[in-house]
């Protein structure tokens, strides 16, 4: 079991009672007599992939969870299955991105058992990818876990270390890709540490481990970790979850009283089997959830399309992801109390962007923002371009959608723009007038100074004549403070 994934899942329904309370053991329909393990969830909790050696062949099986019940539905497909065993998926919360495990693949590999990537196209998994020498060694890569952004790595490796055994490490995505994999010092032990997750909430960790003082075997620990993995305390599980036998890959369900794992203990299906433990006694912290759909503004038919999210607070990028080239679907996991930017982009499209709020109290909570992009050919859109009451500067919260502006004119050299001025209806009409055009060339001029001709641009001012909400509040005042681009010509 160990040269693709060492661990899995569990059995027979049962009551266990984990630090004071009563939790609900039981195993997923979907097990075979087969080893079945390793389940890796979307966004929702509802779509599962998972290993299993059913018929005798390590793959990877897609399951959905319909009327309570979970439905095996086919295998991930040959691109992810073309190795000699393939399993331990991971994914981002959008379903659009997974990390797994291969032996013998047919992408060239480093050692006996690589970590590799695939991309959803056209509903398929594709674009198969191994993940280079610096995640990878010739020796065994694997159980992979990601963050929720998907920009951090966990993963299990026998390969030579500060410590003995197996052990787990981390590696960072970066512009230029994945970073140099890292010992996890603060969890690695002389045992053996593997099937790492990190929840949702990227604070909530588990793994497992045959360290001692256990329930025997392979048992879950659990800890709440800072943001430099420095953990505050590892718990063994407890005789709840742990048995004498061997359990690994506990995850847990995003904004919900799930959790997962696998074991080998005896049941009524042989081998690991996947098992549900409900009410999850080590919850994660809620999380917000924000998804739409991105849709042809002439054809209102779905888009995939690049969807980028930063907040606006520190300039950071958040969350860079795909909707669904089939459905338009796109989601993804941030934390409340922030201001953000959501930017869609798609080539022979105007790109879309919106600034947006989530409140503290909104946590545990879905925000939906559907989006639809504009053929070129007569593309509007609103910028995001912030300015100080009453003044036509830039502010530092509009240098990415200015940046992203640069990037549009450069790759379309044949687009002319207008860029349109608005304010809101707060002070003199005359007044307010000067203002939107002020603000529409303060834009002008950094497209000029950044490369763009000025035959390329033109401006007009508009004042407080097209309010978009026409009442006093905040939230009207916000949306009508506006500079749009239009395309004039191609």
């Amino acid at each position: 079991m160990k040269k693709i994934i060492q661990i899995i899942v569990l059995s027979i329904v049962s009551s266990a009672f984990v630090f004071g309370q009563n939790v609900i053991i039981s195993p997923l329909s979907i097990n075979s007599d087969a080893d079945d393990f390793s389940s890796g969830l979307t966004l929702r909790g509802n779509e599962m992939y998972f290993t299993s050696e059913k018929p005798g062949e390590q793959k990877i099986y897609r399951a959905v969870y319909e009327n309570n019940n979970w439905k095996i539905l086919q295998t991930a497909g040959d691109m992810v299955n073309s190795g000699d065993q393939n399993g331990a998926p991971t994914l981002t919360p959008d379903g659009q991105y997974m990390v797994f495990a291969s032996y013998e693949n047919d992408v060239d590999g480093v050692g006996r058992t690589d970590l590799y990537s695939a991309r959803k196209v056209d509903g398929k998994w594709a674009d198969v990818q191994n993940l280079g020498v610096a995640i990878n060694t010739e020796y065994w890569d694997s159980q992979p876990s990601l963050s929720s952004d998907g920009r951090t790595l966990y993963f299990a490796s026998d390969r030579p270390a500060s410590k003995s055994g197996t052990n787990i490490f981390y590696s960072k995505k970066m512009r230029e890709g994945w970073t140099t994999a890292q010992e996890l010092h603060s969890v690695n032990t002389d045992d053996d540490e593997m099937s790492p997750f990190i929840a949702a909430d990227n604070k909530t960790f588990t793994m497992s481990s045959n360290r001692s003082g256990g329930e025997g075997g392979f048992d879950i620990y659990v800890a709440k970790v800072n943001s430099s993995m420095n953990t505050y305390d590892f718990k063994n599980a407890g005789s709840g979850i742990n048995t004498g036998y061997d359990e690994h890959f506990y995850s847990i369900a995003a904004n919900s009283d799930r959790a997962f794992f696998s074991s080998n203990k005896p049941a009524s299906t042989d081998n690991y089997n996947i098992y549900s433990a409900v009410p999850n006694p080590y919850e994660a912290d809620d999380v917000v959830f924000v998804h739409g759909k991105v849709t042809d503004g002439a054809t209102d038919l779905p888009l995939g399309s690049n969807v980028s999210i930063y907040d606006l607070t520190n300039g950071e990028l958040v969350a860079n992801l795909n909707s669904d080239d089939v459905t338009g679907d796109y989601s993804v996991v941030l934390t409340a109390n922030r201001n953000y930017s959501i930017t869609a982009e798609k080539e022979g499209y105007l790109f879309y962007s919106e600034n947006f709020n989530i409140p503290k109290e909104i946590k545990n909570s879905d925000v939906e923002k559907d989006i639809m992009l504009s053929p070129i050919k007569e593309g509007k859109t609103r910028l995001l371009i912030f300015f100080d009451f009453d003044k036509s500067s830039l502010k530092d919260e509009s240098k990415p959608e200015l940046a992203r502006l640069v990037r549009f004119l450069n790759d379309n050299k044949s687009v002319k723009i207008e860029l349109h001025g608005h304010t809101d209806s707060s002070g003199e009409t005359d007044y307010n007038q000067k203002l939107s055009l002020d603000r529409a060339n303060t834009v002008r001029e950094y497209l000029h100074d950044n490369g763009i001709q000025d035959g390329r641009i033109g401006t007009k001012g508009y004042g407080e004549s097209q309010l978009l909400l026409d009442e006093y509040s905040a939230r009207a005042s916000a949306m009508n403070r506006r500079v749009e681009l239009v395309i004039m010509s191609m």
